[in-house]
């Protein structure tokens, strides 16, 4: 498949993440750099929220829900701001100097194009499917949005509990896949990359792109800067299309730094940030609801890379009280300072995972991982020199008081989680630190590009910015060659841009993409799918009723028969069988009418059973928990109905 014939799938998805949330900006009468940049936030929170209040209200979830619902709710946040606003001031309105609104629009076309090239040579074609371990559950998720009808983060853990009242998993992206598959017609696999690749080209850089205006001002070379960085780490985001895939920590990583935008502006100045004050609450509220319906640990994020700046405005305030000499001055910042803490742990402590701790450190020097975050290569990569160079500047001039001190804060928080989750060792300090993450180095070295793309993009304006001043100063440094030097000085600069987006893309991306390359092909070992294991599955559906059961294990693949054609298996994912599973997972091959697994499959509905061998995607114990299952040929109990390459589809025939 071309990626031409994927571009309605991606036109689809450009437009799911992109109108409902500028009729929401538009509801809060956002100005300046917020009421652009805070747009696929807004249509991720929207898309979370409406998902619950769908189930909620009992209402299927489809395009058509959505846009109704996320209407009402754009209804509400304009009556409610009308209505608040009425009784403030408006004593601001942000403007966008052409400068820095050149600058975005060339950093976010540079970006964007990069990434589009990186991920379509990474997926190698749009109906390719990541043949990992989480996408089992991912596609098999969006299928049973698609189904079911309901797209509630509330509920969609039924899909493996069915039997659960409440199943928490986060839905939202989901709910934006399953859209795009209805809307543009497309398979479930189209419908995923197309979601990933707007996501990654264009939910991320125009996140960065705000949240590096918002704190180190209208530089037009940070912001150029931050728009073409945003596809130049490996780690974020094609290290989440190669790593589980994590579909859901992609997009909820992708709007953080809006958020963060959000915390920021409202820190920095009140009521002068693009926002009103009540626009500023509802804007924030719809930030972290995006966050949890989106991915939850994107609000432990938040909560720690917000830190910095929340005790640098504590501490200024508290200062200003010192000083004033008041006893009420006093006390106030030292009690709002405790409560604040207090709430802060507690939270913190809530978002733990603690019965989770399977993922191990993997860096035996702390000094070599420190080394890893700097350079913006985790895990022992390959430095990004580009990167590395400007990252390097930022801090130089941080230090020097170009920038905010908490920005080094906030990049101190991202290494220090990175760090701790890749060297130290199992037990409560790493467990406190990274719980909310499972612990997982791979989680926390993408998060590190968020505050490093700030931090990198104000480095490299201050390099471009230092070196045209020297080159001027030496060339005109007796007035008379002031044209010459503003020329040559325009031309390094150029130069220098050219050079800083070409080699930003060498070396640690280009192995970024060959490894995610791998396994989103069939060269890949192992794969969850062989070309004729899928072919089979496409299929599915004409050989299989529609209310049969079929039975598979789900660790060679078969699962992905309800991704592929809606068609109900015995397991959607990798996990513990329950007895009856087990038993017939062990017997059914052999079973006779009289016996107990017949007696079993007849009640789970199970009449059919997917072959595909021994070949497990994680050689797992119970992964060969499946005997009758995965060595079904010359069984008793089963008749070959359709067959391809080495992939089986057998019906059960001694159990009616």
């Amino acid at each position: 498949m071309s990626w031409w014939a994927a571009l309605p799938a991606i036109a689809t998805a450009i437009a799911l993440l992109l109108i409902p949330g500028l009729l929401f900006s538009a509801a809060l009468r956002a100005r300046g750099p917020l009421a652009v940049g805070l747009v696929p936030m807004f249509s991720v929170a929207l898309a979370g929220v409406t998902g619950i209040v769908a189930a909620f209200l009992g209402l299927e979830w489809s395009v058509l829900t959505f846009v109704l619902l996320s209407l009402v709710l754009c209804a509400i946040a304009f009556g409610v701001t009308r209505l608040v606003d009425a009784r403030f001031a408006r004593t601001f309105s942000p403007r966008l100097d052409r400068y820095s609104v050149t600058a975005a629009l060339a950093g976010l076309a540079i970006g964007g194009a990069a990434s589009v090239y990186n991920i379509s040579r990474a997926l190698g074609a749009p109906d390719n499917i990541a043949q990992r371990y989480d996408n089992v559950y991912h596609l098999n998720a969006v299928r049973y949005v698609l189904e079911e009808g309901q797209a509630s983060s509330l509920t969609l853990g039924r899909m493996v509990n069915p039997d659960a009242g409440i199943a928490i998993y986060p839905a939202a992206w989901h709910s934006f896949a399953s859209i795009v598959a209805q809307l543009s017609g497309q398979p479930i696999p189209v419908a995923i990359n197309a979601l990933n690749i707007v996501i990654c080209s264009l939910v991320w850089p125009l996140s960065a792109v705000l949240l590096t205006r918002v704190i180190v001002g209208p530089r037009p070379f940070a912001i150029l800067f931050a728009g073409i960085f945003s596809a130049a780490f490996p780690a974020f985001p094609l290290g989440l299309l190669d790593f589980g895939p994590l579909y859901p920590n992609l997009l909820s990583y992708s709007i953080l730094p809006a958020v963060l935008a959000v915390v920021v502006s409202v820190l920095r100045s009140p009521g002068r940030s693009g926002l009103s004050p009540i626009g500023s609450f509802i804007a924030l509220a719809a930030g972290l609801a995006g966050l949890f319906t989106a991915q939850p640990n994107g609000f432990s994020a938040l909560l720690a890379l917000s830190l910095p700046p929340l005790v640098w405005r504590w501490w200024t305030w508290a200062r200003t009280g010192y000083r004033s000499g008041a006893a009420r001055s006093l006390v106030v910042p030292g009690v709002v300072g405790a409560v604040s803490a207090t709430a802060f742990v507690a939270v913190w402590q809530a978002l733990l995972i603690t019965g989770y701790d399977n993922w191990l450190p993997f860096n035996d020097s702390r000094w070599d991982a420190i080394g890893e975050a700097l350079t913006s290569a985790p895990h022992g990569r390959d430095a990004a020199v580009v990167l590395g160079i400007a990252t390097a500047a930022g801090i130089f001039g941080i230090l020097k008081g170009r920038a905010p001190l908490w920005l080094l804060g906030v990049f101190a928080v991202a290494v220090l989680l990175y760090v701790v989750a890749a060297n130290e060792p199992r037990g409560l300090v790493r467990m406190a630190l990274t719980g909310s993450w499972y612990q997982d180095p791979q989680r926390l070295a993408s998060l590190l590009p968020i505050p490093t793309i700030v931090v990198a993009a104000f480095g490299a304006a201050l390099l471009i910015t230092s070196g045209r001043r020297l080159v001027q100063r030496i060339l005109n440094a007796d007035g008379s060659r002031q044209r010459v030097s503003a020329i040559l000085a325009g031309t390094l600069t150029l130069a220098f841009v050219a050079l800083g987006a070409l080699y930003s893309q060498r070396g640690p991306i280009d192995q970024m993409v060959v490894a995610t390359h791998l396994n989103h092909t069939y060269a890949g070992n192992p794969t969850i799918l062989s070309p004729a294991e899928r072919e089979l599955l496409e299929r599915l559906d004409e050989t299989v009723p529609d209310d049969a059961v079929v039975g598979v294990n789900p660790w060679n693949g078969s699962a992905l028969a309800y991704a592929f054609s809606g068609t109900e298996v015995t397991q959607y994912h990798m996990g513990k069988l329950s007895a009856d599973l087990s038993l017939i997972a062990r017997e059914l091959d052999a079973a006779d009418a009289a016996s107990e697994a017949c007696a079993v499959a007849e009640e789970l509905g199970v009449e059919y059973v997917l072959d595909f061998g021994s070949y497990y995607l994680l050689d797992r114990p119970l992964a060969h928990s499946y005997p009758a299952f995965d060595e079904a040929d010359g069984a008793p109990n089963y008749e070959l109905v359709d067959e391809e390459g080495d992939a089986r589809l057998y019906e059960v025939t001694n159990c009616g």
